[in-house]
Order: structure tokens, then sequence, then C-alpha cells
């Protein structure tokens, strides 16, 4: 009962290691994170904290409200509370499918659709998203956490945004389980992303 009055998620992020077509690695790390307790979704916004475009300091106004507006990048959505539940009654499909899109907008749990959700080509809105490799991974508890890693790869050039992890490897179709925003990464063809997406349930 309590994991459930706790929204069941207790910390999600989303890492990202671009790959280029070179063979060039650009590990960006954590690229979007929420946690349920606000001082580590604090440290998050301060550990990532860049200059302000005119070189002055940061005041708290603005402190504050990247605390509020950034750190909710990062979302289980509420339909992955019902993949989740659905899952331990035995039912539906692991949401183990990546897809990447291209518009703006901050991640909200009510979302069901990423941002502009692109195809490999960073164009088309049909296709098929990239099957990742699902694991157990130790957060706090043992086994207390689902990571999904998957490798998508550009066959055209564009700026991706957004991407989640969905039910379904169809383009339009399934369940979106979690969901993060970032600044925009830009690729050319050939390029890769390779996300590790997680969602700690302890």
């Amino acid at each position: 009962m309590e994991l459930i009055a706790r929204g069941l998620a207790r910390e999600v992020s989303l890492g990202i290691v671009v790959v280029r077509a070179d063979g060039r690695r650009e590990d960006l790390g954590t690229v979007s994170y929420w946690h349920r307790h606000w001082w580590r979704r604090a440290a998050y916004v301060l550990t990532h904290l860049g200059p302000r475009p005119d070189g002055k300091r940061h005041g708290w106004r603005g402190l504050i409200r990247m605390l509020f507006d950034t750190t909710g990048a990062t979302v289980f959505t509420h339909a992955g509370k019902a993949i989740t539940t659905n899952r331990v009654k035995g039912a539906g499909t692991e949401p183990v499918n990546f897809g990447w899109g291209t518009g703006a907008g901050t991640a909200a749990a009510a979302d069901t659709t990423l941002f502009a959700e692109k195809a490999v080509d960073l164009v088309a809105t049909t296709g098929t998203r990239t099957a990742g490799t699902s694991t157990q991974q130790t957060t706090t508890q043992t086994n207390d956490t689902y990571q999904v890693v998957a490798t998508r790869t550009a066959t055209g050039a564009g700026t991706v945004t957004n991407a989640g992890l969905f039910d379904d490897v169809n383009l339009g179709s399934g369940n979106l389980y979690m969901k993060g925003d970032f600044t925009g990464i830009g690729l050319a063809s050939g390029d890769s992303i390779q996300g590790t997406c997680k969602v700690s349930y302890a």
C-alpha cells in the first residue's frame, strides 16, 4: 500500500551515450532525472547547472524555477504504472521498445506519446522503435530497478530532444512506460544513441 501511495517509482533516469558514425563516443551521462525526494532533485540540478547566457550568477528564483521545471523532465508515466500492475498479474507486454522524438516540451506523467516521435530517419512518423535489452539492477534494495539499454542508429539527420520506452515496437502504437526530455542532441546519418532507461521502485 505504501508503494502505491507514493506513486510506485522512487527514481527515474535516462542516460545517453552518443556514438558517432566515425566511432567517436560522447558519454553525456544522465541527461534526464527525477527522484521522489526534492533534495535529490536539487542535487541533480546543482551538479548539472550550466552558466547563464549573460555570464552572471544564477539567482535564487532561477534556481527554484529550474528545480521544479527541469527535474520533472523524466517521468514514470501513468500508463507505466498500469503496465507494471498488469505485468504483476502476469499479463501485458514488457516495455523494452526505445523510441525518440524531435519535438519540444517538458515530460509529464500524463503523457502517452513522445514529443514528435520519429523513425530512425528522424523524419518519418511511421516505422518501428528499437528493442532494447532489459535487466534487473540494484539501486537501494536487491533487484529494485528495471533497466533497459537500447542503441538506435539514425539513417538521416536531425536533433533528438526526448526519448522513452513503450510496450509496442511500432510507432504510434502501444503504451508509454517512461519518458525523458533533454537538451537537443544533433545526429547525422550513421550516428547512434545508446539510451539507458532506469526506473527504481525502492
